[in-house]
């Protein structure tokens, strides 16, 4: 016998709340599953997006495509993505965008791109003009030398002889009649720096905000321009390119990241802390307890300014020299003068002081006075020591130059025997 009885709605009511309870949670649980998987995809997706970045990166420096031209990479993979890479100059540095995407996912990598030499780097290259190099004082060498066939002498500067038991630590090569040549591009691109009818392409700023700039090197450049630029309680970082007419001057107070300085006379004063390019057609000086990191370009390209000198038909005596660098000062980088006068020349066009160090290589087609030290590479046409009003040529006179100190990860100039050995400097932002 069946006994009906009525079922309280509180209970029926109860019994719909927890299925929906059930419902819900069996939904969110599907739901959180499905996230999982899509977000794990889009993971799987961003990192082979970025890989493939890296990849492309790597895989253009095996190739030299054509300049300012987008090149495709191929890379194969199970997940479609599309490769390409730019290069441009940013100063005396090459600059390679990587750009790679999957359908809304995007990453883009810069790098500043330097050369390397494929065996050990030597430590100085002096062109051979039939005479020797001249060593007095506390100079040493130490690495691979080029040197002309008379190699290298002790000499006596002021009563101060070469006092050290040999004067080589390290090989001695024998050198050319000039110096190891730069890569074409390289070339035709400080020729251009150098040109003033050559305008910098970006967005011109009217004035410079005392607040400063930041701007990445994914944008547009950022260019200021004025006949005199002074440079003080300003931080300027990144894509950012000043100009002057006349002449540049930068006071400790300024914070220079990663900016390109163009103009005729750049002045750097004492206690500059920062890492930029200065590429001046007349001259650069450098003051004392500086740290210029890497990597720093000091470069002074006279080309357009020989014809003028030339026609005065003078020896140079009274001239300045093209790149100055005061005492306890140290750049991490590179360091060149081009000078194509065919005048007799009897100042230096480079000149190091005391306890100054270079961190990298120097290039000079003129004549190097060195009594810092160079931790890294000199070539050079020759050198001078000038003491007591004379001139000593082609002597160095308390220089140091040691190869060896120099990281092995260094990355330097752009030269032709390095172009099929380009490496990354520097990642750019």
């Amino acid at each position: 016998m069946i006994i009906l009885r009525k079922i309280k709605a509180g209970a029926l009511q109860f019994v719909l709340f927890v299925g929906a309870i059930i419902a819900v949670l069996l939904m969110s649980f599907l739901l959180l599953t499905y996230t999982h998987q899509h977000f794990e995809k889009k993971t799987d997706v961003l990192i082979e997006v970025l890989r493939s970045a890296d990849y492309g990166m790597a895989a253009s420096l095996m190739d030299d495509f054509s300049l300012e031209v987008s090149h495709p990479i191929d890379r194969v993979s199970d997940i479609p993505i599309t490769i390409s890479v730019k290069r441009e100059f940013w100063g005396v540095f090459e600059k390679r965008t990587v750009l790679t995407s999957h359908k809304n996912t995007n990453h883009t990598k810069t790098a500043l791109i330097g050369g390397k030499d494929e065996e050990e780097l030597p430590a100085l290259y002096v062109n051979d003009h039939q005479r020797p190099v001249v060593l007095a004082g506390n100079t040493k060498i130490t690495g691979t030398a080029y040197l002309p066939e008379q190699g290298l002498k002790m000499g006596n500067i002021a009563g101060n002889s070469y006092y050290r038991s040999q004067l080589l630590y390290g090989k001695s090569m024998k050198s050319n009649a000039v110096l190891p040549n730069l890569a074409p591009e390289l070339e035709n691109q400080m020729n251009r720096l150098a040109n003033k009818k050559d305008v910098p392409k970006g967005k011109l700023l009217n004035r410079l905000p005392k607040e400063g700039i930041q701007n990445s090197f994914e944008v547009e450049t950022v260019i200021y321009k004025d006949r005199l630029v002074h440079l003080k309680n300003i931080k300027l970082t990144g894509n950012i390119i000043i100009v002057a007419d006349d002449k540049i001057i930068v006071e400790a107070s300024a914070r220079l990241n990663d900016v390109l300085l163009i103009g005729p006379e750049i002045e750097i004063h004492n206690s500059v802390n920062g890492v930029f390019q200065a590429i001046a057609t007349e001259s650069i000086k450098v003051g004392k307890n500086c740290n210029l990191e890497y990597p720093t370009a000091l470069l002074v390209n006279k080309k357009y300014a020989v014809a003028a000198v030339e026609q005065k038909g003078q020896s140079q005596f009274n001239q300045i020299s093209s790149i100055y660098l005061d005492s306890n000062t140290n750049v991490s980088g590179m360091v060149m003068v081009l000078d194509e006068a065919k005048i007799k020349q009897y100042i230096p066009e480079l000149k190091i002081e005391k306890n100054t160090i270079v961190n990298g290589e120097v290039y000079c087609t003129k004549n190097v006075e060195l009594k810092g030290t160079i931790n890294g590479m000199v070539s050079t046409d020759g050198f001078i020591a000038l003491e007591n009003g004379t001139v000593y040529q082609n002597h160095i006179y308390n220089g140091t130059i040691n190869s060896e100190n120099l990281s092995y990860t260094y990355t330097g100039i752009l030269l032709a025997s390095r172009e099929g050995n380009k490496k990354v400097m520097k990642w750019l932002y």
